[in-house]
């Protein structure tokens, strides 16, 4: 099998006549901690559902764990743990019928783990899951993912509900799982601290396209904001290519800058600006910036 858990070439997705997905191309390599980021409505959900076998694609080809996602096998997706947006469960069920279901129809089950989360979430075995509150129905979903010990673990806005305290015990058991030998996640969130704080790499999808794809190291080295002051006023030859935004404000300059190399460090400089610093983003600061227009920022290269 290949070092790729998850594999995504030439993807197109259309609803209605809409491209959702346009031309999508991704792999995640095995033991990784992927981010898909993107804002509402862009395709993330879509892109997941159709790795699931859930949504074909009407062009392109998907896999996972080597297998073609349109069509996994059992024993494949008995690999997966999947964790749907909105965490969909069987409403009249009380919780531990619906545990003991789970688990007999898993592959494997890591009863140890599993009895770990539903004591730091103190879920009620006899209580119907109708009767749960959302951020409960959200831990008990996250519960019966990790409990099947997955090679591969698909997370659609999985804290989606959680307060505080219950996303940080969502993360400490997903880092957990990750460090256990051979472990692939997948997390797609609205809470990019959250995403922050785990993944390894990044994408971002913007109007149906994969407009970064590279580790969360290279998105910060690649993509600088820069704050320059002249003595009189600003030059009007300040331009460099790829910039995604650009803001004037008196004798100050503000520029945002896909792809940064030595030499637009040098055609800065050239400038001569009587003040010049680096304005340090996070990755929220980064994710607005590359949702405001298309910078192309992949695998590290321009």
């Amino acid at each position: 099998m290949s070092e790729n858990v998850i594999e995504v070439h030439g993807v197109v997705k259309y609803f209605g006549g809409r491209c959702v997905l346009d031309g999508i191309d991704l792999k995640v390599p095995k033991g990784c901690i992927y981010g898909l980021l993107g804002r509402n409505g862009v395709g993330k959900t879509t892109l997941i559902r159709m790795l699931m076998g859930l949504e074909p694609p009407t062009r392109g080809q998907l896999s996972v764990l080597g297998a073609d996602s349109t069509r996994l096998a059992p024993a494949v997706k008995g690999r997966i743990g999947y964790c749907a947006e909105g965490h969909h469960l069987i409403q009249d069920y009380r919780v531990g019928r619906l545990v003991d279901l789970c688990k007999a129809l898993s592959l494997k089950w890591d009863q140890g783990f599993f009895s770990q989360m539903t004591d730091a979430f103190r879920l009620p075995m006899e209580r119907k899951v109708k009767d749960l509150s959302a951020g409960m129905r959200a831990q008990l979903n996250l519960a019966l993912s990790l409990a099947t010990d997955p090679e591969l673990l698909i997370l659609d806005d999985p804290t989606l509900g959680l307060d505080a305290v219950a996303r940080r015990q969502f993360l400490e058991l997903a880092i957990d799982l990750i460090q256990r030998q051979g472990r692939t996640i997948l997390f797609s969130s609205h809470i990019l601290g959250d995403v922050e704080r785990i993944a390894d790499r990044i994408g971002i999808l913007v109007a149906g396209r994969l407009v970064v794809d590279c580790s969360l190291e290279q998105l910060r080295n690649r993509i600088k904001k820069i704050r320059m002051v002249f003595a009189d006023t600003v030059p009007p030859d300040v331009c460099l290519t790829e910039v995604i935004n650009r803001r004037v404000q008196g004798r100050e300059v503000t520029l945002t800058v896909a792809n940064w190399n030595g030499q637009k460090q040098a055609m800065i400089e050239a400038l001569r600006p009587t003040d010049y610093s680096e304005i340090q983003m996070g990755l929220e600061d980064l994710f607005l910036e590359c949702t405001g227009t298309q910078p192309l920022v992949r695998n590290g290269q321009s």
